[in-house]
């Protein structure tokens, strides 16, 4: 009886949702189209993941209710050197419906570090955004057991953000790399720095892509050109050094 009223429940949701969809679609489409026209990027309107995203298990993409990819953005490596994607991400949930801008890099890593999946979570300061998301840490700590992600012991480098990794010897390694004092002004950009002057995203870093966002957090058209350019920052600092 639960199980029946949960699925009446959801698919009453997803109904008012496709409706939703349908009347705003002129708007946010129209508008994320001229931006990809501008940039000479691809746009589309809905899109289902080729099998190397799928496989990378990321959290928001692999393990939300009824997921639905909307708006998407994508470019190869000519314009910021790495090719990326950039799309809403609705997922329908019991406990709400969720609408995250989601930013997907590739990274040009070594061999060994394809095989890596880690992920980066915000502490709990930011408790008081995550309950008004409907996001709260159970929610992620679901998803990790899902994913089958250990969690580290607190990181010198990242005590604002709790750390998970299939691999974590190969993560405390990765990091290394990244932690080291630059002599390069121009390739002085750092995880831990970034993530500071980033506090609300979540980051997850596996089969050789990066994927950014901010839980229950729509990009405003006008700071999404704003948001690829600090993304593809931290994927290119982090692809540099490989």
């Amino acid at each position: 009886m639960q199980l029946l009223l949960a699925f009446i429940i959801l698919s009453f949701i997803t109904l008012i949702v496709i409706l939703l969809i349908l009347l705003s679609r002129n708007s946010r489409s129209q508008k994320i189209r001229t931006i990809c026209q501008a940039h000479n990027w691809q746009y589309q309107e809905f899109v289902n993941f080729n099998d190397t995203i799928k496989h990378a298990h990321f959290g928001l993409l692999n393990y939300s209710q009824n997921a639905i990819f909307r708006h998407v953005i994508s470019a190869d490596d000519s314009h910021l050197g790495l090719g990326f994607n950039v799309f809403d991400c609705l997922a329908i949930e019991p406990t709400g419906i969720h609408n995250s801008t989601a930013l997907l890099f590739n990274l040009k890593l070594d061999e060994p570090y394809n095989e890596l999946h880690a992920s980066f979570s915000p502490l709990a300061q930011g408790q008081k955004q995550q309950q008004d998301s409907g996001l709260t840490k159970p929610y992620f700590q679901h998803i990790r057991r899902l994913q089958k992600l250990v969690q580290l012991k607190p990181h010198y480098a990242f005590e604002c953000h709790d750390l998970y990794a299939n691999k974590p010897a190969l993560l405390e390694q990765f990091l290394q790399q990244h932690l080291r004092p630059s002599t390069d002004n121009a390739d002085n950009c750092q995880l831990s720095t970034w993530l500071l002057a980033h506090p609300n995203l979540h980051i997850e870093i596996s089969n050789g892509m990066l994927l950014a966002y901010q839980p229950n957090h729509l990009l405003h058209n006008e700071a999404i050109f704003s948001a690829i350019t600090h993304v593809a920052e931290i994927s290119l600092a982090l692809s540099r050094k490989n």
